[in-house]
Formats: structure tokens, sequence, C-alpha cells
């Protein structure tokens, strides 16, 4: 529980660390890499979640 929180918390400061680049700079090439970045995320916690599902349906 301690890692998942942890990327929690990595993946959040990349996200505002990315934003502000994009702000400071106005260069999009910060808002596309913030996009893939969240999307990656996006699909690891969905794949997460649903390995998380199946173990507890297989332990049952």
């Amino acid at each position: 529980m301690i890692a998942v929180r942890l990327l929690i918390v990595i993946l959040l400061i990349v996200a505002v660390t990315l934003g502000l680049a994009w702000l400071v700079t106005g260069n999009r090439a910060h808002l596309a890499t913030l996009g893939r970045v969240l999307r990656f995320a996006l699909v690891v916690g969905v794949a997460g979640a649903l390995f998380y599902v199946v173990e507890r349906l297989v332990l049952r």
C-alpha cells in the first residue's frame, strides 16, 4: 500500500511540475508529455484495479 501511495505522490509531483513548466515557458511539448504521463497512469491504474478484482474473485 505504501508503494501505491508513493507512486500517486510521484505522479502528482510530475503533473504539477509539467503544468508549471508549460505555464512558465508556454511550450506545448510539456502539455503533450503531461498527457502521455496521465494516459499511462490511467492505463496502469485500470490494469491494477482489474488485477485486484481478478485476484479477489480467484481467492474467494
